[in-house]
């Protein structure tokens, strides 16, 4: 039971960060001349955030293998269907 609970608190832990580095993005590009200038690394801080999420989930899954097919992230699916 205990490994649930940390599963639970690693995705609760990796949701906050996904929040946190999205309103970090979302900071940088309300300023025009940085969103103009770093659209690839504002593209990157996205993409960041969404593996996250899917990790987040990915750990509480009740059924993991399903989960991994649902990342909609391809290089982290292909990656998390060798782990098993």
């Amino acid at each position: 039971m205990a490994n649930v609970a940390t599963h639970r608190q690693i995705a609760v832990v990796l949701e906050e960060l996904a929040q946190e580095v999205e309103a970090l993005g979302g900071t940088l590009c309300c300023d025009m001349d940085i969103a103009m200038r770093h659209m690839d690394i504002l593209q990157s801080i996205d993409l960041i955030a969404q593996k996250q999420r899917s990790l987040g989930r990915l750990l509480e899954a009740d059924c993991p293998e399903a989960e991994v097919e649902r990342i909609a992230i391809d290089t982290l699916r292909e990656r998390m269907r060798l782990l098993r």
